[in-house]
């Protein structure tokens, strides 16, 4: 099945290297954004709009708006007291959160609107069911501004946000995936929805998502933050559309770690989590990508025009090369057209062999990454 990601909170991109990263990283990635929503994107964000088939956006249906709002009226009218008194606007407890970023910010601000997060709360693509939103207006948890948004203080919003993200993620079988870490983990969001309203509203520093975590972590193995920033994305597109199979093979590669990486998705210390990951990589990932750079040099040749320059075994070539000279009988020209008879069949065999070497490794993905993304290769074509 296709892994595509879904990206939350916000209905704008906030970091480029970090959408980079995941065009290396899914199949797809599928944005929350309302069509009457003012368009904020930045120029990496459109030129991938316009040039690739990567960012999908869409809006919540009915039922999984239906879904988060039957949770929330639940929650709150389990302890309505404890919700209001510390939801309510205007309230001064600590947050130990974020201010909303300025992209995600009403069209058409009123004063204090900037410590607000903003939800798109009218239909066509509503984030929140109607009904929720008149029940939270009525607590003085909300209010609305001139057009079409919801404000709540980030305690709340960071909350909504997180369990919608979640309930979409569950009925459209998406992976949340997000590029702010001061978010709250949305994986797993809807089942906890009384604990996080009720609880500590601080977002806990975890992993949403342990399977794309060890993606990043493995392509960081082999490409440094400064090679993919320095990477013209019309060339990310074609590597991406070049290498779809090998990113798919890596993908079953990264699935067959299932029960391991499930055990550090448990860890709530996000360095910790981290630490995991590296050495699991090291330990299952790392050592095929050596044993497939080991196998690749073992044919002496490239798979690549000239290739008859290049080195080649003459021993491997089972004598054909010398049986060619003598049927020549010496005569130069014949003979350069006998070696290419006899030694061509005996290259396209081996370069044919590397390819399959290639196409059957796990890891061969991260090979191409490597091989064609660095900042060695990117320096070696500028010389």
């Amino acid at each position: 099945m296709p892994q595509i990601a879904l990206y939350y909170p916000w209905m704008h991109f906030q970091n480029d290297h970090w959408l980079k990263l995941a065009l290396l990283t899914w199949d797809g990635i599928v944005r929350v954004r309302p069509p009457g929503a003012p368009d904020r994107d930045q120029d990496l964000v459109r030129q991938l709009r316009r040039e690739s088939d990567f960012i999908v956006e869409t809006t919540p249906g009915p039922r999984v708006l239906d879904t988060v709002a039957t949770s929330f009226e639940q929650v709150i009218d389990t302890d309505p007291d404890r919700i209001l008194n510390g939801y309510r606007l205007g309230y001064d407890g600590a947050w130990r959160g974020y201010e909303p970023p300025p992209s995600q910010r009403a069209p058409e601000p009123e004063p204090g609107d900037s410590e607000l997060v903003w939800v798109f709360a009218e239909a066509p693509g509503a984030k929140m069911a109607s009904r929720l939103a008149a029940m939270l207006v009525r607590a003085g948890l909300a209010r609305r501004s001139a057009g079409p948004w919801l404000g709540l203080r980030p305690p709340l919003g960071s909350v909504y946000l997180a369990v919608l993200t979640d309930a979409m993620a569950r009925h459209e079988r998406l992976r949340p995936a997000t590029d702010d870490p001061r978010m709250h983990t949305a994986v797993g969001a809807l089942d906890r929805l009384s604990e996080l309203l009720t609880g500590d509203p601080a977002p806990r520093s975890t992993l949403d998502s342990a399977e794309s975590a060890y993606l990043h972590v493995a392509l960081r193995s082999v490409l440094v933050p400064d090679d993919l920033d320095r990477v013209p994305t019309r060339k990310l597109i074609r590597f991406r559309e070049r290498h779809r199979a090998e990113l798919a093979a890596f993908h079953d590669h990264v699935a067959s770690l299932g029960p391991q990486l499930a055990d550090i998705a448990e860890v709530e210390s996000l360095p910790v989590a981290s630490a995991h990951l590296k050495a699991l990589y090291e330990r299952e990932t790392g050592p095929r990508l050596d044993e497939l750079r080991r196998a690749l040099r073992g044919f002496g040749i490239e798979s690549s025009a000239g290739a008859l320059a290049q080195k080649i075994d003459l021993g491997a070539a089972g004598g054909t090369v010398l049986g060619g000279l003598a049927a020549a009988g010496g005569q130069l020209a014949v003979a350069g057209a006998a070696v290419a008879v006899s030694v061509v069949p005996y290259l396209a065999g081996r370069v044919r062999s590397r390819r399959a070497t290639i196409r059957d490794s796990p890891v061969s993905y991260l090979l191409a990454v490597g091989r064609e993304l660095s900042a060695s290769t990117l320096l070696g074509k500028l010389r």
